[in-house]
Order: structure tokens, then C-alpha cells, then sequence
């Protein structure tokens, strides 16, 4: 069967609109920061979605021995902070963001230092309130993500049973839902991603396991002996995922993998002593942000890297005397990458933002 001309010219005009796309994705990155105005202060976190873009950490307090939730809005020109209902010591380490009226924050409260709680909070469109957490001794959520079926899932890790160990929740109706088995041997859950019910994967300090519905299952191509930690994950489907870490072998190095669907691959990065803390996808080509230590080890820099081919390049990192990025997010006309930065490493730190379009 033969095309029509217009058809051709279609196909032709979408090859190179792709084409250009994929050419701009592997471009320099420009970097734009805008000020948080809150120092000392830290954004552990980054997410967007139709409500908005959302950055969250802890202002620091007392020293440093305590922190204060801290949750930021952008609102087109500037960054707002909202109110917290939390005054006692806590920090937030992840957000998710759904409508304008369904944003989760999920964090550590440490009003009893020495018997942290697991933190969830929810935005309703005007004001934060507090979720009651699942009935645990001691905890603390690390991720949450707002899944496909609009319900929230949370991993962190938990004291069960008497055991600290690695914990997933699902949140739906009202309630928590334990989806935990398989994890009774694993530690700290650092980040997940839902691809439905049925296709989870979750990164921990010892390896990376799969849920499949019923149970999580460790997966044989990431070592669970903490040599390769994963702390960030970007998903374009279940048959292209991308991973990223750090891993311990002659010192620190960051830690790339991409899964096809079959299996977990290790990504070339560059050489030198750097850990990745999260990854996004750009045109479907990923990015990924972390920190860069200098020679001397006592200074770190922001990080970045992105896909060059069939590896990882180092691209242009947001300008800052020290600092770390530890998160990144796509927005719909720009990327957002945030963290901490201090004008010397006896400074105090600020609330990093900054974004490319």
C-alpha cells in the first residue's frame, strides 16, 4: 500500500520535529536560580503536576539542632511558603503533587528525638493538615508518590514487630495499608515509583526490589550488600526506567542503571568522587542531579549529568560556591532542580532553586 504525499510529509515532519527535539534534550543545560529567601534552610524535595510546582526541607533552627517543616509554592514569580502545622521538630523529605487541591508532603518528626514518627501531610487547596500516620513505634517516610489510580504510597521504614526494617504504605479511604511483604530482611526505602497496582519498584540502602501486587521480590541485578544505594527513579513506562545512586567500590561514585523491561543495565558515568540523588526525564531523555566532591573531600558542588548517547556526560550545574542538589523535577515549560547552597563551607546553608526552560 502506498502513502499519500500528504501522509509523507507528515511523517517527515514529525521525524524532524523528533529529531530536534532529541537534539535539544542533549544540549547545554542554562541554569536560572530564583531566591527562596529562607536560610538557613534546606529543599529535600521537588515535584510538579496540575497543582503546580512544589518544593519542601526544613528551615533550620536552633543551631541546627532542629528543623521546622518547610513547604514552598511557585507561583508563577516567586517562591510562597504556607503554613505549617507542625511547630515542634520535623523535616520534610518528599512531596507529591496532584491537583491544586491534593499535594502530599511526607517526612520525620522528631519531637521525641529519640523515638522519631513517620510525617504525611495534605494540601487541600488552602491549608496543610496532618495525616494521621500508621500505628508505629518509631518510623520515618523518605518518598511519596500519588499513583496512577490517584491513590498515595509512601515507603520509608518502620519499626514492625519489633524490627526496624523497610515499609511501603498505601493510603486509600482513609486508610494505610501495609504493602510490606517481601521487605522483612530489607532496610530503609529510599524511593518508588507506581507504575500501576501491580508494577512498583522501590530502591533501598541494600539493593532494588520489584512489587508485582502480591508481594516485593529483591532484584538479582542491583547487589544487596550496599555497594549500589538507589535514591532516585524516573520511569517512562514499564519497559524504560532509569535509576540512579551512588555506589561504593574504590570510594564514592555515582550510580546509573536503565531497565528495558527484561533487565537492569549499569550506565557508564563519569570518573571522580560524586553521588546522585535524583533523575528526570527531559524529551524522554534523562537528567540527573546530585553533588561533586572537590579533591580535598571537605567540599561538595552541585552535580549534573545527562544522557549522551549510551552514557552519562557531565553537563552544566547550577553556579554556587558549595552546595548540593538533591532533587529534580520536569515542569511543563521548564526543569527544576533544587537543594542547598552556602557562600563557604562555614556558612549557613540557603534553600537552593533553580530551574532551565
Amino acid at each position: 500500500m502506498k502513502l499519500k504525499k500528504s501522509i509523507i510529509t507528515a511523517i517527515t515532519g514529525i521525524i524532524a520535529t523528533a529529531l530536534a527535539t532529541q537534539a535539544a534534550a542533549a544540549g547545554p543545560l542554562q541554569w536560572a536560580t530564583t531566591p527562596t529567601h529562607r536560610q538557613p534552610a534546606t529543599f529535600n524535595d521537588v515535584a510538579s503536576g496540575a497543582g503546580g510546582t512544589w518544593a519542601v526541607g526544613g528551615d533550620q533552627v536552633q543551631d541546627f539542632a532542629d528543623q521546622r517543616p518547610l513547604a514552598m509554592r511557585w507561583d508563577g514569580k516567586t517562591w510562597k511558603a504556607t503554613a505549617q502545622p507542625v511547630t515542634t521538630n520535623a523535616t520534610l523529605e518528599s512531596v507529591a503533587v496532584g491537583t491544586a487541591a491534593n499535594v502530599w508532603a511526607v517526612g520525620e518528626d522528631r519531637t521525641d528525638p529519640e523515638k522519631t514518627k513517620p510525617l504525611a501531610m495534605h494540601w487541600n487547596g488552602t491549608k496543610w493538615q496532618v495525616v494521621k500516620p500508621p500505628a508505629v513505634p518509631t518510623g520515618s517516610f523518605d518518598d511519596v508518590v500519588i499513583a496512577p489510580d490517584k491513590s498515595v504510597w509512601v515507603a520509608g521504614w518502620a519499626n514492625v514487630g519489633g524490627t526496624e526494617r523497610a515499609v511501603v504504605y498505601r493510603y486509600a479511604g482513609g486508610k494505610w495499608q501495609p504493602l510490606y511483604t517481601g521487605l522483612e530482611k530489607s532496610i530503609n526505602a529510599n524511593v518508588l515509583a507506581v507504575l500501576s497496582a501491580k508494577d512498583a519498584w522501590l530502591g533501598l540502602n541494600a539493593g532494588l526490589a520489584h512489587f508485582d501486587g502480591k508481594r516485593w521480590t529483591l532484584v538479582k541485578d542491583v547487589p544487596v550488600d550496599g555497594s549500589q544505594i538507589p535514591t532516585g527513579i524516573a520511569a517512562a513506562g514499564p519497559k524504560n526506567i532509569w535509576l540512579v545512586g551512588v555506589q561504593y567500590a574504590a570510594g564514592i561514585a555515582p550510580l546509573a542503571l536503565h531497565y528495558n523491561g527484561t533487565k537492569w543495565t549499569q550506565v557508564p558515568v563519569p570518573a571522580g568522587m560524586a553521588q546522585l540523588y535524583d533523575v528526570v526525564l527531559r524529551n524522554n531523555h534523562p537528567i540527573a542531579v546530585g553533588e561533586r566532591f572537590e579533591a580535598d573531600n571537605s567540599t561538595a558542588k552541585p552535580y549534573v549529568l545527562q544522557l549522551t548517547g549510551t552514557k552519562f556526560t557531565q553537563a552544566p550545574a547550577p553556579k554556587a560556591p558549595t552546595g548540593t542538589l538533591t532533587a529534580v523535577t520536569a515542569a511543563t515549560d521548564r526543569i527544576w532542580t533544587v537543594g542547598m547552597t552556602a557562600a563557604s563551607t562555614s556558612s549557613p546553608f540557603s534553600a537552593l532553586a533553580t530551574y532551565t526552560p
